[in-house]
């Protein structure tokens, strides 16, 4: 019997999964195959609860599909969910070159930040 913490992570991993997957973007037509093949992958996967397998098959997608940033800032999400401490730093790294205006948003975060460290500083020095 699974215990219930562990379902609830199931379910957070799928759900992480899942909106992963519905953002990826079509395939150059060179890749329309492989990720074909890809996709059918990732669906049995999901089905037999092999959730690391859909995570290595999603970002194998990811590579050949070159989401946005909130694509891959899901998989490193359900990579920490799974405990994957190792596995959180492809999905990390893809995000900072990724298109798209999730990683707008989290760069303008960062710079606010910054900023508000800044100013806290320069309170301090006063």
């Amino acid at each position: 019997m699974v215990s219930p913490e562990l379902a609830a992570r199931w379910t957070m991993v799928r759900a992480l999964l899942g909106r992963a997957q519905a953002t990826l973007p079509s395939p150059p037509l060179r890749h329309v195959q492989a990720c074909a093949k890809l996709y059918e992958d990732f669906a049995e996967y999901l089905e037999h609860n092999e959730l690391e397998l859909a995570l290595d098959t999603l970002m194998e997608l990811g590579h050949l599909t070159s989401p946005g940033g909130g694509f891959w800032r899901d998989l490193e999400r359900a990579a920490e969910v799974m405990g994957l401490n190792n596995r959180v730093v492809a999905p990390r790294e893809a995000f900072r070159t990724a298109p798209g205006p999730e990683k707008a948003d989290a760069d303008q975060d960062k710079a606010f930040d910054a900023d508000e460290a800044g100013a806290s500083r320069e309170s301090q020095n006063e």
